[in-house]
């Protein structure tokens, strides 16, 4: 069952690279469109910088989600790497714990505030505000789901593997 799961998480995972590459190269063809739509044929389009920047949105949230690792990010992690096994455990139970329970507890807080935005509409597109930020409430929901699960690992039997995993391959800043 466990090796199911990681099948389909890397799958998502890979399909989910695949899409937000798209949209990234979706911005880029926006922004020409519109260059040449000025510059080329003196006929600005309106929309097309709202539209890249709903899409830029929506690609940065979407690859943070589901895309991005723990390992991706930038940290400050001087203190992780004086830690031994049991440091890392402590300190990554209370790191998950405690921004599980801030994400957890301002998750209805985000939904209520984007559903409330269906009043008001872009400027130039007209659309709802709710379904352009809805890639917010998405990614918080799995902001959740990865501290919980991590939260989980961390507390479970097989914790040493987790914080042995997040040694660096090297030990210089080169690499």
């Amino acid at each position: 069952m466990a090796a199911r799961f990681e099948t389909f998480v890397t799958r998502f995972r890979t399909v989910a690279e695949w899409v937000t590459t798209a949209m990234f190269f979706a911005i880029f063809a926006i922004y020409l469109a519109g260059i040449a739509a000025r510059y080329l044929f003196s006929a600005p389009i309106a929309w097309s910088d709202e539209l890249a920047m709903i899409v830029f949105i929506w690609c940065m949230f979407l690859t943070d989600a589901f895309v991005n690792r723990d390992s991706d990010h930038v940290g400050f992690d001087i203190l992780w790497e004086r830690l031994g096994p049991g440091g890392r455990r402590v300190t990554g139970l209370l790191q998950t714990g405690l921004f599980g329970i801030l994400f957890a507890l301002a998750f209805p807080t985000i939904v209520d505030y984007v559903m409330f935005l269906w009043r008001e509409q872009t400027a130039a597109l007209q659309w709802r505000l709710d379904v352009v930020y809805t890639c917010f409430v998405i990614y918080f929901a799995m902001m959740i789901v990865r501290l919980a699960a991590k939260f989980i690992t961390l507390a479970g039997p097989g914790w040493r593997s987790a914080v042995e995993d997040d040694v660096p391959a090297t030990s210089d800043v080169v690499g």
